[in-house]
């Protein structure tokens, strides 16, 4: 993609996000932190220093705190720090840049933890001039502008970050920003009225208040919460005995937030022996009916576009209750099941002192 095939209507979205980022004290705060955060951090990724990176550098880069810029990649840091030797070696392939950096991601994506977020945000750092984020949120706002680069299946991760980083740069170009302020134009981009929960009708979950928490028993608040404890936990589920989350190419979360055009899949997972794909979707409280049309557009883009001859695909729902209409719904869908959470919150009391005083 050159500069003249990026549309206008793109560009000019893309400049109205500009306008409102610049409009913000908290985000021209995270602007102006670049240098800092550069200079504290590039110094420790470059190829003669981050084959010995400390732990606690490495560690503290992943919180929004030290960064300034990235909420989130701490979730990750217990993993991509399990085993530093490993990761050291990895970091050092991945910012080596004798080699095209599609060439560069392979040992890196091998360690659990360290998906596309945590990957590029250290590159960025690295060369703050060459190499763009790829998140989330810019994968999903370069997909709602058109503008996300189409690769042939099975291409790796480094094939497609090199492909999305080219568009990347054009657009900082374009827009005439550095890097580091086009990964916060994003945020400015996305449209919360495309969240997959309008497709719930008016009277479900939605409009209902919470219920009040008792002594026993607590719901998440958010579907954040049950979303990223399912995947963070995900080895301690029932349903990691046949299923693990889906990976791409050597992308370990790709299955997390999976993107679709036509969507986001809360979690995709592929059956750890046979060939069966699932599909999960995560509900806040009650479910309705409404969840299952969800579902199945899911699965059938899935089956449209990722699974190969022979496979199948299923659909989950995981909340804490379903209400009539779902049962019944689900009574005539047998590839989509349900399934209810519960989450126990306790407090116990501690030793006293001289219980914990014992040698």
């Amino acid at each position: 993609m050159t500069l003249q095939a990026i549309p206008e209507n793109a560009m000019g979205r893309l400049r109205a996000a500009k306008a409102a980022m610049l409009d913000r004290k908290d985000t021209r705060e995270i602007l102006e932190a670049k240098d800092e955060v550069i200079a504290r951090y590039s110094p420790a990724f470059q190829p003669a220093n981050i084959a010995t990176i400390d732990e606690d550098v490495l560690r503290s880069f992943l919180y929004f705190e030290n960064n300034r810029h990235w909420s989130g990649l701490n979730r990750q840091v217990n993993r991509v720090c399990a085993d530093m030797p490993t990761t050291r070696a990895a970091l050092a392939h991945l910012v080596d840049e004798t080699r095209p950096i599609a060439d560069r991601m392979q040992p890196v994506t091998d360690i659990k933890g360290m998906g596309k977020g945590i990957i590029t945000a250290i590159l960025h750092v690295a060369y703050p001039d060459q190499y763009g984020v790829w998140n989330n949120t810019s994968h999903d706002g370069l997909l709602e502008l058109g503008l996300l680069p189409e690769t042939p299946r099975g291409a790796s991760f480094g094939e497609r970050y090199t492909a999305v980083n080219e568009v990347i740069l054009q657009l900082a170009a374009a827009l005439d920003v550095d890097l580091w302020s086009l990964d916060a134009v994003w945020w400015f981009l996305h449209d919360d009225a495309e969240d997959d929960d309008t497709d719930q009708p008016a009277g479900t979950a939605l409009d209902t208040p919470a219920p009040a928490p008792n002594a026993k028993t607590t719901r998440f608040a958010l579907e954040r919460h049950l979303h990223d404890y399912m995947f963070d936990n995900w080895d301690m589920l029932d349903l990691a005995k046949e299923w693990d989350i889906y990976t791409r190419d050597g992308e370990p979360e790709a299955g997390y937030e999976f993107r679709t055009p036509i969507g986001r899949i809360d979690l995709l997972a592929r059956h750890r022996t046979a060939p069966r794909w699932l599909v999960i979707e995560l509900k806040r409280e009650k479910s309705s009916d409404a969840v299952v049309g969800q579902v199945l557009r899911y699965m059938g883009w899935v089956k449209r576009h990722l699974v190969e001859d022979g496979d199948t695909v299923e659909g989950l729902v995981v909340a804490t209750e379903g209400d009539p209409q779902l049962h019944y719904a689900l009574d005539v869908v047998p590839s989509v099941s349900f399934k209810s959470y519960e989450v126990e919150f306790r407090l116990k009391d501690s030793p006293n002192f001289k219980e914990f005083a014992k040698p």
